[in-house]
């Protein structure tokens, strides 16, 4: 089950990110913890995140055990492939959409 933390924005977000959030969802359950989404278009990021054009969330990690971050991080990583950027950042997960050159 996918939860939104209150006052989290979905207006806007890309078709992209929403298979993301679906596979991390998957990969969440997997290890046995719900998936709360932190961040969607809102909140404050730099200026060039790929927040503001609906590619980027934050997903909750203060309920998930330490041992299991690295491994639900490898396995989200693993699952979407290169066109996706999963980075733990401290007490978030952020997964962001970010369409690598093929040439």
């Amino acid at each position: 089950m996918i939860s939104l933390k209150p006052g989290v924005v979905v207006t806007g977000i890309r078709p992209e990110l929403l298979l993301g959030v679906i596979v991390a969802e998957r990969v969440y359950e997997r290890n046995h913890y719900p998936l709360t989404i932190t961040s969607l278009t809102d909140g404050e990021h730099s200026p060039n995140s790929l927040h503001y054009t609906g590619y980027a969330a934050e997903l909750r990690t203060r309920d998930v055990a330490m041992p299991l971050l690295g491994v639900i991080t490898r396995e989200l990583k693993e699952a979407l492939g290169r066109d996706y950027d999963v980075v733990l950042e401290g007490d978030h997960l952020h997964l962001e959409f970010d369409k690598k050159d093929t040439k």
